[in-house]
């Protein structure tokens, strides 16, 4: 018989209501219907919230994850791969995603590269709107968000330089693990390429006019930026020059703004071999001084034609070696340390020459409080072509950065 006909037909038996038999019903082998079924409902229940409230969170998860900037997780051929906004900071007029950098890379092919460093790799790319950029693809650990804040409000502050001897720093962008920062594109490349390679044949007034190109660019991070910034890199592969040969100085990937509370994120050891200011070995610290000396070099190579690094039977270095020739000379400067590959046929290029060699020793003293400082390189450098030179300059030179301007 069913347990429904049989409830139903003795409603009375215990002379009570039904729901004071179930008691007696368990006691007689009959299980507690009604009590199973609203514990299946409330487990029922239960399961669904739980599964309910599981997925209400991974929903909310995914969402938080999409909507972080720099974390995009598709591959270099995706099409919807955005520099957001809080990684970049082109120009509206100037937007673009990251698929277009791709694109103008053909996905960072080798044939793009235009330059290698300790830093990472530099590609030219030409964007859809015609413009021309440098693509520099750091190799760093440093991942999405995860990026110190201080590296970003350095870059923030790069971004804001506006001179016409330093490389522009358009934006900053990540994306799938590349850090990638975006410049102003130089048609001729580094002066170290085009000095030191084959084909050289730069005459003494454009090398004079790069020397002094590249100062200028110098004294206007050390004094009229706001905080001032130290380069740490000053090198001749670092010093790109545009179609006209003016100099710019770039490659900030070792750039210090000093006086910023936040900026600690530069810690990697400042500087390139033959380039390096003495009293870095053994202080460790980075001044103003270290970026003069490092010029100092630049112009040696303006000068000689020979690289930062020499045998060691010759002192193993620039520096060393013109001091050593003169030195063997008498202590006179001579027109036989300088590079015959420039017309020294002119007295008066040879004596402009030695002039700026004089300024060159100057910058490389072993002593940092010996060294002028970079306006001062530039007021010297400028008096020099006014009395030994007689070089027709493009632009006026004399039309220095007031102490009180900005970026």
């Amino acid at each position: 018989m069913a347990l429904s006909s049989f409830v139903g037909g003795n409603n009375n038996l215990c002379g009570t209501p039904l729901n004071g038999c179930n008691s007696d019903l368990s006691s007689r082998g009959f299980p507690p219907a009604k009590t199973d079924d609203s514990r299946r409902a409330k487990i029922v229940m239960i399961v669904a919230a739980t599964v309910g409230g599981v997925s209400l969170v991974l929903i909310l998860v995914i969402l938080y994850v999409m909507r972080r900037p720099g974390s995009y997780s598709g591959s270099l051929g995706d099409t919807e791969s955005p520099c957001l906004d809080s990684d970049i900071y082109f120009p509206p007029k100037d937007g673009f995603t990251f698929q277009d950098l791709v694109e103008a890379t053909k996905r960072f092919h080798e044939s793009y590269v235009i330059g290698r460093g300790a830093c990472g790799t530099v590609y030219k790319a030409v964007m859809k709107s015609g413009k021309t950029i440098a693509v520099k693809k750091l190799a760093s650990n440093r991942e999405g968000n995860n990026i110190e804040n201080s590296f970003r409000a350095e870059i923030l502050t790069l971004g804001k330089i506006r001179h016409r001897n330093i490389v522009k720093l358009y934006g900053f962008c990540y994306h799938q693990g590349s850090n990638l920062l975006l410049y102003e594109y130089m048609e001729r490349g580094s002066l170290g390429e085009v000095l030191h390679g084959s084909a050289s044949n730069l005459e003494w007034p454009i090398r004079f006019m790069i020397a002094l190109g590249a100062a200028e660019g110098l004294a206007y991070l050390h004094h009229d930026c706001k905080p001032k910034i130290i380069h740490r890199d000053i090198k001749s592969n670092n010093i790109l020059l545009d179609e006209n040969f003016e100099a710019h100085v770039g490659d900030f990937g070792l750039a210090k703004v000093i006086d910023m509370p936040q900026s600690k994120s530069m810690s990697a050891v400042a500087g390139s071999y033959g380039y390096i200011a003495p009293e870095y070995a053994y202080t460790m610290k980075v001044t103003e001084k270290c970026d003069i000396y490092s010029y100092g070099v630049v112009l040696l190579e303006l000068l000689t034609g020979r690289a930062p690094v020499q045998p060691l039977e010759q002192g193993g270095d620039l520096v060393t070696w013109v001091k050593t020739h003169i030195r063997s000379h008498n202590n006179t400067l001579t027109p036989a340390i300088l590079d015959d590959r420039v017309d020294l046929e002119e007295q008066v290029t040879v004596n402009h020459m030695l002039t700026v060699l004089k300024i060159a020793l100057l910058c490389t003293s072993m002593s940092p409080s010996e060294r002028p400082s970079m306006r001062e390189v530039v007021l010297m450098l400028i008096e020099s072509n006014e009395r030994e030179g007689n070089l027709t300059l493009t632009r006026p030179y004399h039309d220095l950065p007031s102490k009180d301007s900005t970026h």
